[in-house]
């Protein structure tokens, strides 16, 4: 039985900003599948059942270029990978006995990046008979809401200027990095976003394919070990 009251509260929260910097960025993708050939029900299709802007835009893009299968596949789920520690990491925040596993898995589909952001952001405020419900309702209505606004950036792109539909594109990750750089408390977390940044950039000109990807990898592991005590002190 759902708690109508912690459900309709996590709509609200997703209400505003999180699904404005998410469904404008969906609205953009909406536009680009048009452009690309892509037909409306293989548009709608794609947030219904992907939920993930990066790895929906490499699948489409995989597509266009004619990759096989295997391509679409390997490349999206290497682009999706950070989705697995996002629900590692959730699921036993949101986790209560009166709701059994089926549930959870269900729930997994609505995680990513802005739903997790901001159910991380909240969950201590919550009782823990809520948080599930809240979740729903948060995750849920940032879900349907970045279908349709996928369906309505296919319809109605021909409105909107080019300009425009590239800065809808980093409205989202624009607001992510607002609400990480606000959330700065810890320093592990500070560490890691500094290290990462500078070694990006030193890394790009000896591996810039890879260059993100690992210095993500070195910095977090680096802010881990270093403040390995601080972390299970706290």
């Amino acid at each position: 039985m759902i708690n109508w009251l912690s459900f309709t509260n996590g709509i609200r929260h997703a209400v505003g900003i999180p699904v404005i910097g998410l469904g404008t960025s969906m609205f953009a993708f909406g536009a680009y599948l048009k452009s690309s050939g892509f037909d409306l029900l293989q548009s709608l299709s794609s947030t219904l059942f992907t939920f993930a802007l990066p790895g929906q835009f490499v699948m489409a893009e995989t597509i266009v270029a004619g990759g096989t299968f295997l391509n679409i596949f390997l490349a999206v789920l290497l682009t999706n990978a950070r989705l697995y520690p996002m629900t590692v990491n959730l699921i036993p925040i949101i986790r209560h006995p009166h709701y059994p596993k089926w549930k959870y898995y269900c729930l997994a589909h609505v995680i990513a990046i802005t739903a997790w952001f901001n159910m991380i952001a909240v969950h201590k405020k919550l009782p823990q008979e809520d948080k599930f419900d809240y979740f729903l309702g948060l995750g849920g209505f940032l879900w349907m809401s970045s279908v349709v606004c996928t369906v309505l950036g296919y319809l109605v792109s021909h409105l909107v200027s080019y300009e425009t539909l590239v800065g809808f594109v980093f409205i989202n990750p624009i607001y992510f990095l607002i609400m990480t750089l606000s959330n700065l408390k810890e320093k592990k977390l500070i560490f890691s976003i500094i290290a990462g940044a500078i070694l990006s950039v030193i890394l790009f000109h000896y591996i810039p394919d890879w260059s993100v990807f690992v210095a993500g990898l070195v910095a977090g592991t680096l802010g881990f070990i270093i403040f390995k005590k601080e972390t299970y002190d706290s």
